[in-house]
């Protein structure tokens, strides 16, 4: 199997597109017509919604980040949902990203791998997100089970919330925590690179603080970026462009919320037809913004 970073690469090409679409589903939410088909089974309900959405976004994102969270709310019925939907997203040609956000230590860490990314498993994705508070050896069997498997890694180096300065922007002998992040995330997949010249090992950095996404580009050149905060958290296009390397390359951007539950100019607009505006509306927009790079 092709390396992640070169798959992700050519999707992005292939759809110019460097959209990634997030699914987080609400029951409370979700269109009354698919809750209804699902017979008020929970469990039904989120993989009728998801997959519906996988077939809308499709023809306009390069992967899609289920949350994984938003499912096992549920219990073993939205963990049934989320194996369904991973699964569903890979039949229809989509690059997944499982937003997990693991970290541990050496065995619990080689667990969580086997289960996310070990191929055939139940929840079998393309990369995850991964958390590194543990330190560098919290990420090492993270790292050599994705190599393994040819599958991809975002650790989270600066995120998208309010409060991501409370710790990532504290001083650590000169320079931000999230400065130090990086460092051991070039670190950790500077043997990983593929044929694209990107390693596999990506960082999660937020489209909200665009003055600290544009150094963490400068100072990991090879790395990957998963882009949250454009859309429903209010980051613009503009503000993610600093993300991309030269070409519109390196970086795909998560939209959830102003995706999969938009608000349409005309309320009388269907919700299939909103959504798939809505994707193509994103995709045109960040497709526009990676291009004005190099």
């Amino acid at each position: 199997m092709d390396a992640y970073a070169d798959r992700l690469d050519a999707a992005m090409s292939q759809k110019a597109s460097p959209l990634c679409v997030g699914l987080d589903p609400r029951l409370d939410k979700l269109p009354k017509d698919v809750t209804a088909a699902a017979g008020g089974d929970a469990g039904k309900a989120l993989l009728r919604w998801s997959l519906e959405i996988l077939d809308l976004v499709a023809p306009h994102a390069a992967c899609v980040k289920p949350n994984i969270a938003f499912y096992e709310a549920y219990g073993v019925a939205g963990l049934s949902a989320y194996s369904g939907v991973v699964r569903g997203a890979r039949t229809r040609g989509l690059l997944v990203i499982g937003d997990v956000k693991r970290g541990d230590l050496s065995t619990t860490a080689e667990a969580y791998a086997a289960g996310h990314l070990a191929p055939g498993g139940d929840f079998e994705v393309d990369a995850i997100t991964i958390a590194p508070y543990l330190g560098a050896d919290s990420l090492a069997p993270f790292v050599a089970a994705a190599a393994a498997a040819g599958k991809g890694l975002y650790v989270l180096v600066r995120t998208s919330n309010p409060g991501a300065g409370d710790l990532q922007d504290l001083d650590v002998g000169g320079v931000p925590l999230y400065q130090r992040t990086a460092a051991l995330v070039r670190a950790a997949g500077e043997a990983h690179r593929g044929r694209s010249g990107l390693s596999s090992v990506g960082a999660v950095v937020g489209a909200t603080w665009p003055a600290q996404a544009k150094a963490l580009r400068a100072a990991l050149p090879d790395t990957p970026f998963l882009v949250p905060g454009y859309g429903a958290q209010g980051a613009t296009a503009a503000d993610v462009a600093v993300a991309f390397l030269p070409g519109g390359r390196g970086a795909v951007v998560n939209a959830s919320r102003s995706v999969t539950f938009p608000t349409p100019k005309d309320p009388a607009t269907p919700w299939r037809a909103a959504v798939e505006a809505a994707a193509r509306t994103a995709k045109e927009e960040l497709h526009a913004a990676a291009r004005r790079i190099g």
